[in-house]
């Protein structure tokens, strides 16, 4: 699924960003929260070492890493060891499939967002949050990322870019959130729309 997975030996230094930043995490999770259905089975995509999904109610995931699937199976996740761009489930399952800040390091966008939308249920929600590139905040990330280890070989996307393979893969934009306007640990207000926020986030529907 990813480009030399960057957390595969990197997970201390993964949580810790977490528990340091504990405010903008927050923000983060408070616009995708209302996005995730109240009912009906719900996967996340990468979904890491569980920080979201445990917070979100997600109880199913796919993680690539095992170090990051082993801490997320601690906090009571149920993770299956695989890639976005080949997802071991069966068509039709999940009334919807959550995906947070993995598409910089997908080897396939396309092809993932198909795997995706096969494994929803007809008129099922794709929640994909993803750090803006077409943002104030964004740019600054795409021309430092070579200093930082876990982005440096990243290629993150603007939201324009992000909703043209959702459309090309099947998928019809039903609203759109962001948030994260500085990198200062404080919340943050979430907005409607896109274009502003580093953190932004697209329903999308199976169509």
């Amino acid at each position: 699924m990813q480009k030399d997975n960057p957390f595969n030996n990197e997970v201390a230094e993964y949580e810790e960003w977490f528990k340091t930043n504990d405010k903008l995490l927050s923000s983060e999770l408070e616009t995708v929260r209302p996005f995730i259905p109240a009912g009906g089975a719900g996967i996340e995509i990468g979904v890491g070492t569980g920080i979201f999904a445990s917070r979100l109610g997600i109880g199913q995931g796919i993680e690539p890493s095992e170090e990051m699937a082993e801490e997320a199976r601690k906090r009571g996740i149920h993770v299956i060891k695989a890639a976005a761009e080949d997802i071991p489930i069966d068509d039709g399952i999940y009334q919807f499939a959550l995906m947070v800040t993995v598409d910089c390091f997908l080897d396939d966008v396309s092809k993932a967002f198909s795997e995706i939308r096969r494994i929803l249920v007809n008129n099922g929600l794709f929640i994909i949050a993803f750090l803006d590139k077409g943002t104030p905040l964004g740019n600054l990330y795409e021309q430092n990322k070579h200093l930082h280890n876990s982005y440096k070989n990243a290629s993150f996307h603007s939201a324009a870019e992000i909703s043209d393979f959702l459309r090309a893969a099947g998928f019809e934009i039903q609203d759109k959130k962001q948030t994260i306007y500085s990198l200062e640990n404080k919340y943050q207000e979430i907005k409607s729309g896109v274009g502003e926020g580093l953190f932004a986030v697209i329903q999308a529907k199976k169509i």
